[in-house]
């Protein structure tokens, strides 16, 4: 028999498809002033040597389980940026809010974030309240 005039017995198989591990983050980048970036990154470095990542996302979570109120802020890009390293339950929360606020979960989360930002900055006291 000749190979090439032949048909082969194999049959084509789609590839597998790669499993997304469960303890996976999605990263969120949240714009902050320079101001906002210089006080994160003492505070990061002042407590055993944390990164603005862990101290950013630590901020985010504080603002999602401690605060109740989220006022409105202007949100623009800026220079600086936060990230925030999420787990899906949490970026689910997020994404719950986006779909309430009608706008993305970047947005969101800025609001959440500078929210909690000026909380823990005075003390569990927000403009709201004074």
């Amino acid at each position: 028999m000749n190979p090439v005039l032949s048909t082969s017995q194999k049959k084509y198989q789609e590839p597998q498809k790669r499993k997304v591990r469960s303890d996976k983050l999605h990263d969120i980048k949240i714009p902050v002033t320079d101001t906002v970036d210089m006080i994160l990154r003492r505070e990061s470095h002042r407590y055993w040597n944390r990164s603005k990542t862990s101290l950013g996302t630590e901020i985010l979570i504080f603002g999602l389980e401690q605060v109740l109120l989220y006022p409105d802020v202007t949100y623009k890009d800026l220079l600086y940026t936060v990230h925030c390293k999420v787990n899906h339950e949490t970026y689910q929360k997020i994404g719950d809010y986006a779909t309430a606020w009608k706008c993305s979960i970047q947005k969101v989360a800025h609001r959440i974030f500078m929210e909690a930002y000026k909380k823990r900055q005075l003390g569990g006291v927000t403009d709201g309240e004074i």
